[in-house]
């Protein structure tokens, strides 16, 4: 246990948390980021039997306030954005932005995943945020996107 201590307080000062004590993190035995992968998956089949070319874009828990990134997409590309958790994640929600901040797609349901669908309206950079809800428990999400041409189906 003074190995699994030491290599976690070691980690935690490489991620900048020095301050931060180990045993502040309560560890949910179902929390898994590979089940949150899975769950993605899941939401995934639909859309990828619909033609959209599905690929991975970031991983993250609910102990960071919110993940984002930003992607350049050509007007008429039609997208979707899926957010796939573990059992430990009690919900997450997910904004879209373009590039002057108009909101162009959010899920904010209560249910628990989180997936939106649109079509860039224009050439630009796009900006998606992923806020998970707070826990006292560390759960996983897997952000997946998807992406074809517009009028493919």
């Amino acid at each position: 246990m003074k190995t699994a201590s030491r290599t976690l307080s070691t980690l935690l000062a490489f991620m900048g948390l020095t301050g931060f004590l180990y045993s502040q993190i309560n560890f949910n035995p179902n929390s898994d980021p590979k089940e949150a992968r899975e769950d993605a998956r899941k939401i995934a089949v639909k859309f990828r039997d619909r033609g959209y070319s599905i690929s991975p874009i970031a991983n993250g828990d609910n102990f960071t306030s919110q993940t984002v990134f930003d992607m350049e997409l050509t007007k008429g590309l039609d997208c979707v954005i899926m957010v796939g958790i573990d059992e430990a994640m009690p919900d997450v929600d997910l904004y879209v932005k373009d590039d002057v901040g108009n909101m162009v797609a959010q899920d904010t349901r209560t249910i628990r995943r989180a997936c939106v669908e649109f079509t860039a309206a224009a050439n630009g950079v796009y900006t998606f945020i992923v806020k998970p809800a707070k826990s006292a428990v560390m759960g996983h999400f897997t952000i997946l996107g998807g992406f074809q041409p517009s009028g493919y189906n």
